[in-house]
């Protein structure tokens, strides 16, 4: 091989050499970029995590303090005085026996109680169809947002009249599970139950505002069109909360998915 040969062979080696360097470093470049960008998301997740966490404390912290009133007042109430007890039925009886012939009785308390009977049966279907699988606090969330639109002129005034509102409709019901079908899968005993005593103690008053005045929420899972119109309230297991910006607003929305 003559001396030129010998030159060019080592500069292609050399070039060769080069590249190969420059290649390792373009690779360690985009290794180390790839590495700060999973590290900055990583940092992202958890700051986002810990907020979670701190928000969900806080609605226990909430729920634990107002329980905490409602069993003193309770207890209150159970220590003082008693009044005079009611007269024993023979006693009723002797006097009057009209109350065996049930003349001039009040009917209308009838009434009354079974339309009670109604409206904890429609609370209980909201909390079993909405959060049957959340935690307790998730469910009050729920029991609340009703009860926030009883109160509200936007919404009708009785429980069942806000459950079952736009169900006649096959689209435009404000909860799902009232015109998607979901009502005609049998139900799991334990958790009605549950959900029907729960219901039931809210509406005896042990209702926490845990949803802070809200009167809209959605899973977590979905991105309704509403949402980014509303503000948020607070985040209670897979629901997100919201309520109305300000007073005058007069179009309602959707309240679950």
């Amino acid at each position: 091989m003559t001396k030129r040969s010998e030159h060019n062979a080592h500069e292609v080696s050399w070039t060769l050499r080069s590249l190969l360097a420059a290649g390792l470093l373009s690779v360690c470049a985009v290794a180390t970029a790839m590495s700060a960008t999973i590290n900055a998301e990583r940092a992202v997740r958890e700051r986002e995590a810990t907020a979670a966490m701190a928000r969900e404390a806080a609605l226990v912290a909430d729920l634990a303090e107002y329980l905490t009133t409602e069993t003193a007042a309770t207890r209150n109430a159970l220590n003082e005085p008693r009044i005079k007890p009611a007269k024993p039925i023979t006693a009723l009886a002797v006097i009057d026996d009209d109350v065996f012939n049930l003349a001039g009785f009040d009917f209308s308390a009838l009434n009354e109680a079974r339309d009670d009977a109604s409206e904890r049966k429609c609370l209980a279907q909201a909390i079993y169809f909405e959060a049957r699988s959340e935690p307790r606090i998730g469910q009050v969330a729920v029991a609340d947002v009703v009860l926030n639109r009883v109160a509200s002129p936007l919404y009708p005034n009785t429980i069942c009249g806000v459950v079952y509102q736009g169900s006649e409709r096959r689209t435009g019901c404000q909860f799902s599970f009232t015109c998607d079908g979901s009502m005609d899968i049998r139900l799991n005993k334990r958790k009605w139950e549950a959900s029907q005593q729960l219901a039931g103690a809210v509406l005896a008053g042990l209702r926490a505002p845990v949803s802070r005045n809200a009167t809209h929420y959605h899973a977590n899972y979905v991105n309704p069109y509403w949402a980014p119109r509303m503000t948020p309230t607070a985040t209670i297991g897979t629901h997100k909360f919201y309520r109305f910006p300000n007073r005058r607003l007069k179009e309602a929305a959707p309240a679950a998915m």
